[in-house]
């Protein structure tokens, strides 16, 4: 008698997330507590932490900073990740922003990871569509505030992994389900490096060949533009990190010349005021694009 087997179907990602949002909501509350419990009670040892290494920080109520980003649909989407066995835990804020905040956790295998979490209360995010509309990747999206900001995180995480394919030195990414996006945590025994323009550069020439390596392969292999690149978005260790990309646009973007310009121009700012011997920003978009800025570039001002 010939044998028959039925292959078990496997299931999409979205099928996953919409069989997880019929869990039982007490099971769903009781890991809510939990991730709270955890942010509360760790939140506090690690911005003394921050302070001890003498690290800028902003004064903050552990339970405020918490509570900023974690309504109840982000509670369900951290435990989420718990069962999918990407997040261990969490012990503590890294740093708070308009759009985000950004938190200390571990993976189940020991990892340190950084786990950043999207202000879904924020209307912030309707102002950066300049950054969404004119990528053909993010053609569809509905023009409501969860979902813009679901797919500003989705954004991050397809330029962090175009970036770091294309071996641009940026966080190693990890995962992305809705408001979260977890990625590799730059650091040592939960204390975050600094960013650059907090850090007194060893050897700014050095340095600053090593962003212009960087900012070629993002440009030249990645085809991308960060759009915000300055000191204030590369993490030093003294080894450089390229970070916060969410708004990195694909070289076919409307605005990706201007933004191209303009992130030349802050390096060689920044470089110049620390003593490294720079080229003109023109000079460099030349030998990056292949010909000289154009005069709607060089007239642009954002």
């Amino acid at each position: 008698m010939e044998r028959i087997t039925l292959a078990k179907k496997k299931k999409t990602k979205e099928q996953e997330d919409e069989e997880f949002e019929e869990k039982p909501l007490l099971e769903i509350e009781d890991a809510d507590s939990k991730i709270l419990k955890e942010l509360v009670n760790a939140d506090r040892l690690q911005i003394e932490k921050i302070d001890a290494m003498k690290i800028k920080t902003k004064d903050s109520d552990a339970l405020k900073v918490a509570e900023s980003v974690l309504d109840v649909e982000t509670r369900t989407t951290l435990f989420n990740l718990r069962k999918r066995k990407i997040i261990e835990n969490m012990t503590g804020v890294i740093s708070t922003g308009k759009e985000a905040n950004v938190y200390h956790g571990y993976a189940p295998d020991g990892s340190e990871l950084a786990i950043k979490i999207y202000r879904t209360s924020t209307n912030i995010f309707k102002g950066l569509q300049i950054y969404i509309i004119g990528d053909p990747r993010f053609a569809k999206i509905k023009r409501d505030q969860r979902s813009l900001v679901y797919a500003w995180a989705r954004k991050e995480f397809k330029n962090l992994s175009r970036a770091y394919k294309a071996e641009v030195s940026v966080p190693k990414p990890i995962y992305n389900l809705k408001d979260v996006v977890v990625m590799e945590f730059i650091g040592e025994k939960s204390l975050p490096y600094r960013i650059m323009k907090e850090c007194e550069i060893d050897d700014p020439q050095a340095t600053y060949k090593e962003v212009l390596s960087n900012l070629r392969k993002l440009y030249t292999k990645a085809r991308l533009v960060h759009a915000d690149l300055s000191e204030y978005n590369m993490i030093y260790t003294p080894k450089v990190y390229f970070i916060d990309i969410s708004q990195a646009v694909l070289l076919d973007h409307p605005y990706a010349e201007i933004f191209l310009f303009r992130d030349i121009k802050n390096i060689t700012r920044y470089f110049y005021s620390r003593g490294a011997k720079v080229q003109k920003p023109e000079k460099l978009y030349e030998k990056l694009v292949g010909e000289p800025p154009s005069n709607k570039v060089l007239a642009f001002e954002m």
